[in-house]
């Protein structure tokens, strides 16, 4: 009998849905080169982005015989800009370590991180390429962190996972108010470093607000920063879903926790008022 229930478990596993997680990444520069053998009815291709992570300047090495998605992927490379990268769960700390990094190619998905909306997103619409695979963020309990520094973002990464959630990292404020623009009901909470170069953190955070008024969001001040923490207070004290913390590693776990069940609790009373 044994055999016979390994098999079962093997079929199982097998058909569950693989998990993966949306890394945001940045365009810096494409490399494509076609090699034509004699003997082979179709070109070699090599083709790879440059890309800037929260982890660094990466290369994508773009693998896969998918030309059509290829060629629609192509057009939109100097416009948009900005990409999504599904990264499977057992490959995410390779990701974040690699400085190359190979992944089929319909893994790769361009948006305008400054104008994003469901009516300008990109989608590429053809029958080889399944809906699974352009949905640009899937499932829910996602926490978006805003963070330029790295080793900050992948503690704070660590802790999320944890707990169970998909932390979405981006180090640009722009980036990441076009993926919470997009789907504001896919996230639980966001976190925010008040250090913060473009619109800044202060404007990032009113424009959240301005989309979902209700989403808890802790912003981070630093020690020692008193003033910046006082300026922050006093702007969004009308905000109740709005938490300000000098270090946001500390008791992250409790406070996630607390103002997830907070969010919840308030959006719950709002249905049933």
């Amino acid at each position: 009998m044994a055999p016979y229930f390994i098999l079962i478990f093997v079929l199982i596993a097998t058909a569950l849905p693989c998990q993966a997680r949306d890394f945001m990444v940045e365009y810096v520069e494409e490399n494509y080169m076609e090699s034509q053998d004699n003997d082979a009815k179709s070109p070699m291709i090599y083709h790879s982005f440059q890309v800037r992570s929260h982890a660094g300047l990466k290369m994508l090495v773009l693998t896969g015989d998918h030309p059509e998605y290829r060629r629609w992927l192509r057009r939109y490379v100097a416009q948009d800009k900005g990409f999504i990268v599904k990264v499977p769960d057992e490959e995410n700390d390779l990701f974040v370590a690699s400085k190359v990094y190979e992944t089929d190619v319909t893994n790769v998905h361009p948006y305008n991180p400054v104008n994003w909306s469901m009516e300008n997103s990109r989608v590429f619409n053809t029958s080889d390429v399944s809906e699974a695979q352009v949905q640009i963020v899937g499932g829910q309990g996602h926490i978006l962190v805003l963070d330029q520094n790295n080793k900050r973002s992948e503690l704070i990464d660590t802790v999320i996972k944890r707990m169970g959630y998909v932390g979405m990292i981006s180090a640009d404020p722009n980036v990441a108010l076009g993926i919470f623009r997009n789907q504001p009901e896919k996230f639980k909470m966001v976190i925010v470093n008040y250090d913060m170069p473009g619109m800044g953190s202060q404007a990032f955070v009113d424009k959240l607000l301005k989309i979902d008024h209700k989403i808890p969001i802790v912003v981070e001040t630093g020690y020692n920063n008193e003033k910046v923490q006082r300026q922050y207070l006093s702007k969004f004290s009308g905000a109740g879903s709005v938490t300000v913390t000098p270090v946001v590693l500390n008791r992250l776990q409790q406070t996630i926790k607390s103002l997830i069940k907070s969010g919840t609790e308030t959006g719950t009373q709002r249905a049933n008022g």
